[in-house]
């Protein structure tokens, strides 16, 4: 039996204890009014240090096996999700639960109250037990107050034509969650900041339209909705078969650039196309409504009917470092849309290794001061870097940046739609590939930068290389005697094993 001390009650007890120190009896306990005042200073200090903890956290239970719902014990556990989630005080725990295959809840939860900084509620399954919430109509979770965290608990919307998560509120974590089987988000970012979506599997979000695909985002930020989302962290997840993208950030034409969404962390997540058909979707990444973004760490595989990012409308301060693009259409597009108020600035492109593209691997248009530094660009069908400008001959491609110490092999000729100005292109490595008009004095060339693993994908420099000590400084730490070529410095003393298979892959049937 659980029970469940607030800290009123406990200043109601001593209000009513025997030892009544403020009337005549308290003589027979105190020899001098000093000591009276003393432990009354001393009870005081007890009470404002007990206020500021998280005191007599309670955990409650929901089993909806049971005849009839009781107090939220363990042996005697409410019968629905949303009953244990209203009885919550800041805290608390809900465990929900399940069985051996996911036992299902056909539920759609709201939140009743706000948790605080140091008092989150948190609704999970049982431990090594599986939940299932679901429904055919509606919407699943509705997290609309803040300082709560899901975690554990596999949302499925039933094919069902509604989001399965909107978030509109403040300091939501959704942790170790499968997300799947919806005809529109699997999660919409409304009206919130500090966000955090981590650990999860989400996947299956198809809107198919009398045989025309629709948008379903698995994650939607929608500035739309609001012009303060602001750090938004989305990190470990698996994200795969969306008819529209992987996450979105969305913004309408011609929407106040000082209304993007602000603070956003993508890290170390796998985007699989994964779909089975051609034209079923779009773009592991769309940005139209963002500033200061750091993309890092992530890997994304099979996008052939689009571009695997895609950047536009104005964004700005957006970097992308440190992922492996692969097997698709084009890698990454950073484009004008909206106008000449709407020209991108401050992006960087950064470490990234780009392969087995059948198109191009980088594409810009209508930039400000742009940073394109140590890629590896391997394999790529048609042009390794496209210039273009949407805003005619008389706008640069690109204004203002640098262009150095990147690795292209095997690759397209770059292709210069529209000039660029004022951009410092050097050191950069071609191989098998043609420099045209990006050519420098500076340049390596040669038929082999001796990769480690050519067929594996494993594009760490071999001792020998030609990339080694090729490049020049860019602003990152360096081995040897000069910065090298490509996105992986050379290490001589270095474990030649391949890397491994990014972990969290799930491919679903």
């Amino acid at each position: 039996m659980l029970f469940h001390i607030r800290l009123r009650s406990f200043y109601n007890i001593a209000e009513h204890c025997p030892l009544d120190f403020r009337g005549p009896g308290a003589l027979q306990y105190f020899a001098h009014a000093k000591e009276v005042a003393i432990f009354r200073i001393l009870l005081s200090t007890v009470f404002i240090l007990l206020q500021s903890l998280p005191l007599f956290a309670a955990d409650y239970y929901t089993d909806n096996r049971v005849s009839s719902s009781g107090n939220g014990s363990n042996t005697s556990p409410f019968k629905s999700i949303q009953e244990g989630i209203d009885r919550l005080s800041p805290g608390d725990t809900l465990l929900i639960r399940g069985n051996s295959v996911g036992l299902i809840y056909n539920e759609g939860l709201s939140l009743p109250i706000n948790g605080n900084t140091t008092q989150e509620m948190i609704v999970k399954a049982y431990p090594n037990e599986k939940v299932v919430i679901t429904g055919t109509a509606g919407t699943r979770l509705n997290l609309n107050r803040d300082y709560w965290v899901f975690q554990d608990l596999t949302v499925d919307q039933g094919n069902a034509t509604s989001d399965a998560i909107k978030v509109n509120g403040d300091h939501i974590v959704l942790r170790n969650l499968e997300i799947r089987n919806g005809q529109r988000e699997g999660i919409s970012i409304e009206n919130a900041t500090f966000i955090t979506i981590e650990d999860s599997y989400i996947h299956n979000f198809f809107w198919i339209d009398g045989g025309t695909r629709r948008d379903a985002h698995c994650i939607m930020i929608d500035t739309d909705r609001s012009p303060s989302i602001t750090d938004i962290m989305i990190r470990g997840n698996t994200i795969e078969k969306c008819s529209g993208d992987g996450i979105q950030i969305f913004g309408e034409t011609g929407q106040a650039i000082t209304s993007y969404a602000k603070n956003i962390q993508i890290l170390d997540n796998v985007f699989i196309d994964g779909s089975s058909q051609s034209g079923q979707t779009e773009n592991a990444l769309d940005f139209k409504a963002g500033d200061t973004v750091l993309v890092k760490g992530n890997t994304m595989t099979g996008y052939k009917n689009n571009k695997t990012i895609v950047v536009q409308k104005g964004c700005r301060n957006i970097t992308i470092e440190e992922n492996r693009i692969g097997d698709g259409l084009s890698g990454i597009e950073m484009r004008q849309e909206g106008g000449a108020s709407f020209i991108q600035e401050n992006n960087s492109v950064i470490k990234n290794i780009i392969y087995d593209m059948t198109s191009y691997a980088l594409k810009f248009d209508g930039l400000k001061n742009l940073t394109v530094v140590n890629n590896t660009l391997v394999n790529i069908g048609s042009n390794a870097f496209r210039f273009e400008s949407g805003l005619g001959g008389s706008v640069p491609s690109v204004d203002g940046g640098l262009m150095k110490n990147n690795l292209v092999y095997l690759s397209g000729n770059p292709s210069i739609k529209s000039p660029f100005s004022n951009l410092d292109i050097s050191h950069n490595g071609w191989f098998q590939s043609s420099a045209g008009s990006l050519s420098h004095g500076s340049d390596t060339s040669g038929s082999d930068p001796l990769f480690e693993g050519l067929g594996s994908h494993d594009y760490r420099l071999k001792t020998g290389s030609p990339a080694i000590d090729a490049g020049t400084l860019a602003g990152f730490n360096y081995n040897g005697s000069a910065p090298d070529l490509g996105a992986l410095e050379h290490n001589p003393g270095q474990d030649t094993t391949p890397p491994s298979t990014p972990t969290g892959l799930q491919i679903s049937g």
